[in-house]
């Protein structure tokens, strides 16, 4: 359902990640995205005290993670494939001190071994083709004591064929963006072979707060619609 209680309209064409958060980055920050409102403050209970920490926010989008870690006093490297994403965190903060980067995975990350004490991967692992590699190469540009966090859209939704999807608000057309199903020990394990060590998982359930807040989020209440996961360095 969108706001006003209509279905949407679904688009048959499913879109590739890149072209897809392209498309998607205009409407980003406000169509009351449940998994947003829940995935963020979670990931960010996981920061812990990272004044002056260097941080990595890989996909970071329209900026969601970079910021809360700006005001948590990190320095931030932000990376996202999607230039209409990079475009509106760039907009959103500007003035504020962020390496900003294009990039998108297989390719090597433009930075040097052993610079970063914190990596979040904020719905982003569910559209790389190779986790493990990418999560390897993240451990690279990491130092020995730093940690990492990931979350996900949940294996339960992903394996009802559920995707990252999004509602157009000039024409009300939800069109899907390529995502790929990961069972919870698909992504320990992606990470352990990677040389992280975990220090928690949890998944994220809808509760009846979020579920009365935002309309889109009340087919899902009582039902796990995120998951998380917070590793340290082997």
């Amino acid at each position: 359902m969108n706001d006003t209680g209509t279905p949407p309209l679904e688009s048959d064409i499913e879109l590739d990640p890149i072209t897809g958060y392209d498309a998607w980055a205009a409407s980003y920050d406000g169509d009351g995205n449940p998994l947003t409102a829940l995935e963020g403050p979670a990931a960010q209970a996981c920061f812990g005290a990272i004044a002056g920490c260097r941080a990595l926010d890989v996909g970071c989008g329209t900026g969601r993670h970079t910021e809360a870690l700006l005001n948590a006093g990190a320095r931030v490297v932000a990376v996202e494939p999607s230039l209409a994403m990079l475009d509106r965190a760039r907009l959103k903060l500007h003035g504020r001190d962020v390496d900003w980067i294009r990039h998108a995975f297989p390719a090597p990350l433009p930075l040097r071994d052993g610079v970063l004490d914190l990596a979040v991967l904020g719905l982003v692992a569910e559209h790389l083709d190779d986790l493990e590699g990418a999560l390897r190469e993240v451990a690279r540009v990491c130092r020995p004591s730093s940690r990492l966090i990931v979350s996900a859209l949940h294996p339960d939704r992903t394996a009802e064929g559920q995707r990252a999807r999004f509602i157009d608000p000039d024409t009300g057309l939800r069109t899907p963006i390529r995502t790929l199903h990961r069972g919870i020990a698909d992504y320990l394990e992606a990470a352990r072979y990677a040389g992280w060590k975990l220090i928690e998982e949890r998944s994220l359930t809808v509760d009846v707060d979020l579920a009365g807040r935002l309309p889109r989020a009340a087919r899902y209440a009582g039902k796990n619609l995120g998951w998380i996961g917070h590793w340290s360095r082997a």
